[in-house]
């Protein structure tokens, strides 16, 4: 592992500031930690409300990430009344978090981690604790702490495991009382931790031991194999075949209590952990650190249907009751008067020959749980080659999941949004009402496969969503809507990315002006090809995925006041249209005992951000007599409100179809044309 610290960068730094640098260092380095794991501190000297100096420890706060982390996720602390503490013999959860509330001297910053105490009792200034992965893989051996001193000599603590906490704190601070000249701890299960006189010390120190244990790993790479292989990863073909089969179901098994995201991974590195002769035995003994159980639970679920795909289908079913089953009774053995059952679905599902599905409330929560995963299994190989595997006890393991401290984290994330959890999938998606409906969908919670016939546009638009959500919210998959191909290429990409399917907004349509008689075969066919059979053949799809997936969903088409109200010169398109109309009254018809809405949306005149209106325009405006200039203006006027419809207005009616505000409607068409009597539902 490399030493990024940079004398240059770090010179004049506040205390704080240059906190916050280091921890920026050790959260870029993934095999150190992820997502909110390991925490830092420092202690200074700063002027009270008096201006007298007192003594201040700032640490991080707790739920926070050291990965680009702010000075807004440090804590401040009074230091004096901490390190009072370790006089006393015990002290409660409740006690201890009462205490540190009271130490702050900022009541805005976060609540301070649950390693304060430990922070404090170390007389150090500079405390770095890491989870790094190379150091768990020493210390998760049956013989951990006699492997941690032969490989990283005899500056380090060896501390058996304790969960966090008040005892935790006091057993590090008693064994540095006894061992004055340590450089840091190896918490067994738990991690590394090294300090220093400065931030470029302690630093230094976790970059140094971290090194050391990795050279260590890496000679026994090369002389052992961790697992002969039990089994061969199956043909790319065959692995997306069982994918389609199993996700619906599996997806409806996981979300009985909230709808889940999957997220597919069949890389080489996954594929040689599933396939391992070794994989029940080592993946089934426990997490590598608890500190993540919160994302990935404690055991991953082992899933090997076989057989035709109605019997895959009863035994994925059996699979998913009885893990959820066995978290029920782990849960039963071990709680505690108020603490609440958690979602009892997996999180990581090992598909031998497969691949591996997480599951999260998005693909970035997904994401989250294979990177934790991914490293676990680095951790189990790397163990098992120096000298077996092993991991918290269960009832060690639940003291954590269900730790009240821990669950806390939880209650920091934001209130979901309307759609969240939602995954639509839209085409059309880079015309002007396409893009304002991907952007209102996202800005509501959901996630979105955008499509459209041009691959760079679509996946630009998934990009700008993603970057405004700040989390994996958009999928760019260009699509084809008159071939059946690219729509079931389409569908297997959604599939591996977000894992299901929830609405369908119908949108893709072209338009051709011409009466009837100077109207060519060839525009007629294709207007019924884009804008009648398009709609049928992504719909035939998404109805499919529905069913199967047995968790209802939404269909929306966007229509348009064609349909009651047809203009001339326009045949083509209102003929298509009304053929639309009657598909999507039919699929209403028929998937409603499946939970399944079909609803509508006729708009008309919406000119902002229109390819399609850029390109008929000049036609429509001979049409009406009118100059191109002020065609709009004409639109306008002709409605009851002389309203200028904007393509906000259609994602705001599609928002409304596929919330569960409209959960009671089906088979409607709802009118966004600013008012137009002829056009009026009868």
């Amino acid at each position: 592992m490399k030493h990024h610290w940079s004398p240059r960068a770090a010179a004049g730094l506040s205390a704080r500031d240059a906190l916050v640098y280091r921890s920026r260092l050790i959260g870029d380095e993934e095999a150190l930690g992820l997502f909110g794991g390991g925490n830092t501190s420092t202690k200074c000297r700063a002027p009270d409300l008096s201006g007298a100096l007192e003594d201040v420890l700032w640490v991080k706060g707790s739920g926070s990430n050291l990965k680009g982390c702010e000075p807004r996720h440090f804590a401040p602390l009074r230091l004096a009344p901490l390190q009072g503490l370790l006089a006393r013999r015990q002290m409660s959860d409740d006690e201890m978090v009462a205490c540190l509330e009271r130490c702050l001297i900022d009541p805005k910053a976060p609540r301070p981690s649950v390693e304060t105490l430990l922070h404090a009792f170390i007389p150090h200034p500079d405390i770095d604790h890491t989870h790094a992965d190379a150091i768990l893989a020493l210390a998760n051996t049956p013989n951990g702490a006699a492997l941690v001193r032969r490989v990283l000599g005899p500056k380090l603590l060896w501390i058996p495991y304790i969960q966090p906490g008040f005892a935790l704190s006091r057993r590090v601070a008693e064994a540095y009382r006894r061992n004055p000249d340590a450089e840091g701890a190896v918490l067994e299960q738990h991690g590394l931790i090294t300090w220093g006189s400065d931030g470029r010390i302690s630093y230094g120190r976790t970059i140094a031991y971290v090194s050391r244990a990795e050279r260590f790993l890496a000679q026994l790479r090369r002389r052992r194999v961790w697992s002969a292989a039990a089994s061969r990863a199956l043909p790319p073909a065959h692995r997306e075949a069982l994918l389609e089969a199993w996700l619906p179901i599996l997806r409806h098994g996981i979300s009985r209590q909230r709808k889940m995201h999957l997220a597919f991974w069949d890389d080489a590195d996954v594929l040689e952990f599933v396939n391992a002769r070794r994989l029940p035995e080592v993946s089934r003994i426990g997490p590598a650190t608890p500190d993540h159980m919160l994302r990935t639970k404690r055991l991953p679920l082992i899933l090997r249907p076989v057989g035709p795909p109605s019997t895959a289908a009863q035994e994925i079913r059996r699979h998913l009751d009885r893990y959820a089953a066995e978290h029920r009774r782990y849960f039963a053995r071990y709680h505690q008067p108020g603490q609440t059952l958690q979602d009892p679905s997996p999180r990581v599902i090992l598909m031998p020959g497969v691949g591996m599905l997480t599951t999260g409330k998005d693909a970035t929560d997904a994401g989250m749980v294979a990177t934790i995963y991914r490293h676990a299994m680095r951790i189990m190989r790397d163990a098992t080659r120096a000298g077996g595997y092993t991991a918290v006890t269960a009832r060690e393991a639940f003291g954590v999941e269900y730790w009240p401290l821990e669950l806390y984290k939880l209650s920091l994330a934001p209130p979901e949004a309307e759609l969240s959890r939602e995954i639509v999938l839209i085409t059309g998606a880079t015309g002007g009402i396409g893009r304002a409906i991907a952007e209102l969908l996202v800005n509501r919670g959901a996630t979105v496969v955008v499509t459209d016939l041009s691959r760079r546009a679509v996946e630009q638009l998934a990009d700008a969503l993603n970057r405004r959500a700040g989390r994996r919210r958009a999928l760019g998959v260009a699509l084809d809507v008159t071939r059946e191909a690219s729509i079931a290429q389409a569908f297997a990409r959604a599939r591996r990315v977000f894992g299901g399917l929830d609405a369908v907004v119908s949108n893709a349509g072209i338009a051709m002006v011409a009466s009837i008689d100077r109207l060519s075969l060839q525009q007629w066919e294709r207007s019924l090809a884009v804008n009648a059979t398009g709609h049928f053949l992504v719909a035939r799809a998404a109805v499919r995925w529905l069913r199967a997936q047995g968790l209802g969903g939404s269909l929306v088409f966007i229509s348009s006041k064609n349909v009651p109200a047809p203009g001339k010169d326009f045949g083509a398109y209102s003929a298509a249209k009304a053929a639309e109309t009657q598909l999507a009254r039919v699929l209403a018809i028929e998937n409603g005992e499946h939970g399944i809405r079909v609803n509508l949306v006729n708009p008309d005149g919406v000119f902002e951000g229109s390819g399609l209106w850029q390109t008929i325009a000049p036609d429509r405006a001979r049409s009406y007599g009118v100059a191109p200039q002020a065609l709009e203006v004409f639109y306008q006027q002709r409605n009851l409100l002389r309203a200028k419809v904007l393509p906000s207005d259609v994602a705001e009616a599609v928002a409304f179809l596929i919330s569960r505000r409209s959960a009671k409607t089906t088979g409607c068409f709802l009118p966004v044309d600013g008012g137009l009597r002829e056009a009026f539902p009868r």
